[in-house]
């Protein structure tokens, strides 16, 4: 699993905290409270069951535009 800390560019510029793992699947932390989870649309694609540490990056890459978009999140 890979963890990295994000902080959004525009409103109110909070640090979020972006879990991903080796499969494409993400998910999205501010404090204690998951935000959103996901995973990275070309991931999905393939053998599903062969990690690689490219998923992980496409998944980090797709949580950091679903936080500068601030979908289906509220910045509470």
């Amino acid at each position: 699993m890979t963890i990295v800390q994000y902080t959004r560019t525009t409103g109110r510029q909070l640090t979020y905290v972006i879990r991903a793992d080796d499969r494409g699947w993400y998910s999205v932390h501010l404090g204690d409270k998951e935000m959103l989870r996901g995973r990275d649309g070309l991931a999905a694609g393939g053998r599903h069951r062969s990690p690689n540490k490219r998923k992980a990056v496409g998944a980090i890459h797709e949580a950091k535009l679903a936080i500068e978009s601030l979908r289906e999140m509220s910045e509470v």
